[in-house]
């Protein structure tokens, strides 16, 4: 069976709570319904032993996602940014803002959230007992260009 990776991820980072996305045990394949535009397909789905409808986030992953992902940001300033955006009062757009004028940083976050997001699809399909083959995990690069100098 080829999985469909790209539509697990799609289905791990969607926070919506109008959207199911459900995995087909058979064909590998991911499915996205709306529950009020179809509901019929979604019935169907949700009785069908063939299709098993993935976790919805409640919104537990969103700060803790955040939390994690400063680990990974190597400039101290953009780290304690980030940190402090954690602590307003809305932390979640203080922090996407801050990203924003740090498109460095914000590209280093979507890679973080899709690799997470790979994790718990991972995670998940070892959980429902389907087999596939782990992804190799990708070295991270040298902080070094060659020669030794740092990089920016």
């Amino acid at each position: 069976m080829t999985i469909d990776w790209e539509g697990l991820v799609v289905g791990f980072e969607s926070r919506s709570q109008q959207i199911t996305h459900f995995f087909d045990r058979e064909s590998g394949d991911v499915v996205q319904v709306v529950e009020s535009r179809e509901p019929a397909v979604h019935a169907q789905l949700s009785a069908s032993s063939r299709y098993a409808a993935l976790p919805r986030d409640r919104g537990e992953r969103g700060l803790g996602e955040m939390e994690l992902f400063l680990a990974e940001v190597q400039d101290e300033k953009a780290r304690a940014g980030l940190r402090a955006s954690l602590a307003q009062e809305e932390p979640a757009d203080a922090y996407r803002a801050f990203l924003m004028e740090h498109p460095r940083e914000e590209a280093k976050f979507f890679q973080f959230k899709e690799r997470r997001a790979r994790e718990r699809a991972e995670e998940w399909l070892e959980s429902i007992g389907i087999r596939f083959e782990k992804r190799v995990p990708v070295p991270r690069a040298s902080r070094e260009f060659p020669g030794g100098a740092k990089r920016p």
